[in-house]
């Protein structure tokens, strides 16, 4: 299915039903993930996004680490609306984890002193824009 792009940007929405029916293969979603993240832009083309893709148990673990993890810090007596968005991302059929390569934007604060304050702020602009690709 081809849309235009302006339509696409107005059709966007998020969606909270998650579940595990997709109608692309997990080998096509990690295509158009792989081709955004070569050509999303980035301060000098410094490509500084990495990402994790996870499907299956991978996925499932992910989410359970996470809602341990927050049962540590959030008290049980306020604990079931976590629970409850923490299965509903579960319930999804894959998780994206977008990163930034700080050492990447390092390098380019050494090589480019003058512009050092803005590499940062420039890295998290490409992480937006991938994100909003993808």
């Amino acid at each position: 299915m081809n849309k235009d792009f302006n339509l696409a940007i107005k059709d966007r929405r998020s969606i909270y039903g998650i579940n595990k029916e997709v109608t692309i293969s997990s080998e096509k979603i990690q295509e158009i993930i792989n081709y955004a993240v070569m050509h999303t832009p980035s301060a000098f083309n410094s490509q500084t996004a990495r990402l994790v893709v996870l499907f299956g148990n991978n996925h499932d673990k992910l989410w359970g680490i996470t809602k341990e993890s927050l049962r540590k810090i959030v008290p049980a007596d306020k604990f079931a609306p976590t629970d409850e968005k923490i299965n509903s991302f579960k319930s999804g059929y894959g998780t994206v984890l977008f990163f930034e390569e700080m050492s990447i934007v390092e390098g380019l604060q050494q090589q480019f002193p003058l512009y050092k304050d803005n590499f940062p702020v420039w890295s998290q602009h490409s992480s937006g824009m991938l994100q909003f690709v993808i």
